[in-house]
């Protein structure tokens, strides 16, 4: 980037033709000039108050021509299209049941955390309502009537896993829960 003011160092990224390193060009010593100039009407003309005016204006000027020889900041990029339209807007909630059985998968942690609540909710539900029977009051009553190979998987008392690594619940157990909570 040129020198602001005029002023020339040894750097090797100015011009060759460029006046010798250490001189100022004619513009700054121009403006140089000027502003002593300024600075000595000022303190004749009103003192000390026409001195720190003048001091002031100046640094105002140095700041406003630095400001504007920055560089501009980066070209803003074109946004991005929406996507497609969801063919399944109205089925929010098939989305979301879909969502936290994906989880599943990855591990025996991300079961107990998103998809076992999904389940034992269901489990809940079918259960108090054709058996009347409540999960959380009588899990003996519901251990009977899901099974013993099922309720592991949706008992609201077990303790999350603390295993996150994969593999997680398989697509046949998933499978063996959804079946028996349909047949109830």
């Amino acid at each position: 980037m040129a020198d602001p003011f005029g002023l020339r160092s040894d750097d090797p990224a100015y011009d060759e033709d460029a006046e010798p390193a250490g001189r100022l060009s004619t513009t700054a010593r121009t403006l140089l000039s000027l502003s002593l100039l300024l600075l000595v009407g000022a303190v004749i003309g009103a003192g000390a108050a026409g001195l720190l005016v003048a001091v002031s204006v100046l640094a105002a000027v140095a700041v406003l021509v630095l400001a504007l020889r920055l560089p501009g900041g980066p070209v803003p990029r074109a946004r991005r299209r929406p996507g497609p339209p969801v063919d399944n807007e109205p089925y929010r909630a098939y989305r979301q049941v879909a969502e936290q059985l994906s989880w599943a998968a990855v591990s025996r942690r991300h079961y107990d955390l998103a998809t076992r609540p999904l389940l034992t909710q269901l489990a809940a539900a079918r259960l108090a309502d054709r058996h009347r029977i409540d999960v959380w009051a009588d899990p003996d009553a519901a251990r009977a009537v899901l099974g013993e190979d099922v309720w592991p998987w949706v008992d609201p008392h077990r303790e999350p896993s603390r295993d996150s690594q994969p593999p997680g619940v398989g697509r046949d157990t998933l499978t063996l829960i959804v079946e028996r909570l349909e047949k109830l």
